[in-house]
């Protein structure tokens, strides 16, 4: 009698929940104007509830309507929890008329270093993405650069701009722009200072997670007191996993190179490297050599690399600015097993890629 009770009890309880209107559900939207399926309502959502963004008296967002450069600086100020009170006088001649907020939070962001100097802010002007870029990057200290081209921003913004592509906050189009001139939404600024203060809103960034595919250039920028400063080009240009083929490949180099024991195998990547700019010490057959690279499994394991003698063409070269070579790299693996290929594991410069 009483299991009896207990499943018309959960079959009534069931019937009554799919009856229920789908609005009470789910999480009913905080602002009229951002539904559900908003693409950027976590992130509105995120920053509204931590008093940074704030919506309209009438329950709206507005999401499509730009940021302006003063409603940004105030809120930074929010997001960084600055005293705004007994800040310098930033020095602008068009600021004067503003409310108290507005103008101590520009007088904060700037003499925080956050925007720069001048005779104008143009407080009312729509936020562009390249003041966007400057302002979070300096504002949080942000490092790091962007493994691919991107071919419209200047020389002066290409470091604030890069900083936030390697850290998942901006993308870059898929024709390599940043489109800099391009003004900001309420919606995107959302997006962007939302990906700053929480990682799990960022996108993916070249990791092991998000290795590189075959064909698919990346920049790499690394700057250190030893080597000085270098930017160049590397790419996976052709794979070899079939381990029969690998090793006739890796026999016909060398008749000495040792047959793979039992249960490993041989595989082949190639690699090219284009010195694309450097100070300091260049690129020699020392630095770039597949020692360089590992084979890691998807579980971790990191592989030993194989004393074998390369096919032709090898990767070693003493490579000046301009300069470019390609070649072979070999892997001595488990037969069942297709690894990742890091470059330069646990440097500024690592970098995944994968074989399939």
């Amino acid at each position: 009698m009483m299991k009896k009770l207990y499943s018309c009890l959960s079959v009534f309880l069931l019937f009554s929940f799919l009856l229920l209107p789908a609005a009470m559900t789910e999480a009913k939207s905080k602002f009229k104007d951002v539904p559900n399926d908003f693409w950027a309502k976590s992130e509105i959502e995120f920053l509204s509830s931590k008093g940074i963004i704030k919506g309209f008296p009438n329950g709206t967002f507005q999401p499509n309507q730009p940021v302006k450069r003063v409603q940004a600086a105030i809120m930074i100020t929010r997001a960084l929890g600055l005293d705004t009170s007994n800040r310098p006088n930033p020095g602008f001649k068009d600021i004067k008329n503003l409310d108290k907020e507005a103008y101590n939070a520009i007088a904060a962001v700037v003499d925080e270093g956050i925007f720069p100097k001048g005779q104008t802010f143009r407080p009312h002007e729509a936020l562009s993405r390249a003041d966007m870029a400057m302002a979070l990057v300096k504002a949080y200290g942000l490092k790091g650069t962007y493994h691919k081209p991107i071919i419209d921003v200047s020389k002066d913004l290409y470091p604030y701009v890069s900083a936030l592509a390697a850290n998942g906050i901006t993308k870059i189009y898929q024709d390599g722009t940043f489109k800099p001139n391009n003004t900001v939404t309420r919606a995107h600024f959302s997006v962007f200072f939302a990906r700053v203060l929480e990682p799990s809103f960022r996108v993916p960034v070249n990791s092991k997670e998000n290795p590189a595919k075959l064909g698919e250039p990346l920049v790499v920028e690394t700057d250190n007191f030893l080597y000085g400063r270098h930017k160049y080009e590397i790419e996976l240009t052709d794979v070899i996993t079939d381990g029969e083929q690998a090793w006739q490949m890796i026999q016909d180099a060398n008749m000495f190179n040792e047959e793979p024991p039992v249960g490993k195998k041989y595989i082949l990547a190639k690699f090219r490297f284009h010195l694309l700019e450097f100070t300091g010490k260049t690129f020699s057959s020392y630095d770039l050599n597949s020692a360089a690279f590992e084979a890691v499994s998807k579980n971790g394991v990191v592989y030993d690399i194989p004393f074998v003698v390369e096919p032709e063409p090898r990767l070693s070269a003493n490579l000046y600015k301009g300069g470019e070579v390609e070649g072979w790299v070999a892997f001595l693996v488990n037969t069942n097993d297709t690894p990742l290929i890091v470059w330069q594991r646990e440097w500024d410069d690592e970098l995944w890629f994968s074989l399939n």
